[in-house]
């Protein structure tokens, strides 16, 4: 076949994150820990994330015995003050922050008319006030490196279609969608690519009790083409492709 060509003019996708920092918040349960866990594997130093320390604890010396390297930092995103030390303290232990994927989420399920403040609060403080601030810490980091970076926000479907008894959980993820595009273009200048993953049905500690029960997993599954759930791994790899390189042209999405 004659000799082989020494450069190709298209790159193949590289999954090496090897030198690069990743913050996960909600990092030691169902999408977030699958998400730490995959990049542990690619070779990234991982900062793991949730409100509780032995949770992160457990879930970094579990990527460690594995090989992967990964630091367990505890934070409660609702805090502001809490999401500037998580920054701060990531920064201190590897140097800087390369891609932050903002995982943490909760959902309140009630309708309408029995919502109470407290569910609002509750919901919208962790799905959308702990990514407009936890973004912001990360690019600021990034802008002063200027080495650019990666923010990916996990959202839902529910942000793009109502869902009954989920109004607070889809309006705030509605939120993360709207947030991710204003975010690409104010940071697009830095080289920080922006952008959110909505993830269909996907059995996590979130929602297991309901896909336990057969009527309404059934229901689900003839809604779904391929008539079945989606796997936290399944995401992972979507989070993956959005930090590699040759996701750079999707900014905002």
């Amino acid at each position: 076949m004659g000799e082989e060509r020494k450069e190709w003019p298209v790159k193949l996708p590289s999954f090496d994150f090897s030198g690069k920092t990743v913050v996960v918040t909600g990092g030691t349960k169902g999408i977030g820990c699958a998400i730490a866990m995959a990049f542990a594997r690619c070779r990234a130093n991982v900062v793991v994330s949730s409100r509780h320390q032995s949770d992160c604890m457990e879930t970094a010396q579990t990527i460690c015995s594995y090989g992967g390297c990964a630091e367990g930092i505890c934070a409660d995103v609702r805090q502001v003050s809490e999401i500037a030390r998580l920054m701060e303290k990531s920064v201190l232990r590897f140097g800087g922050i390369d891609i932050l994927v903002n995982c943490a989420g909760t959902a309140v399920t009630k309708r309408i008319v029995d919502l109470e403040e407290e569910d609002y609060n509750k919901v919208m403080d962790t799905n959308l006030k702990s990514v407009l601030f936890a973004s912001k810490e990360a690019a600021k980091i990034m802008i002063e490196k200027g080495a650019g970076g990666k923010i990916i926000q996990i959202a839902s479907i529910g942000g793009l279609k109502g869902s009954n008894c989920l109004s607070v959980y889809g309006a705030s993820k509605a939120a993360v969608l709207n947030l991710t595009k204003t975010m690409a273009l104010e940071w697009s200048r830095y080289g920080i690519q922006v952008n959110a993953i909505c993830p269909g049905y996907v059995v996590t500690e979130l929602n297991k009790a309901q896909f336990e029960n057969e009527k309404f997993l059934d229901k689900t599954l003839k809604q779904i083409p391929q008539r079945r759930l989606g796997t936290v791994d399944e995401i992972a790899a979507v989070a993956l492709f959005l930090a590699c390189d040759q996701s750079y042209m999707i900014q905002g999405e």
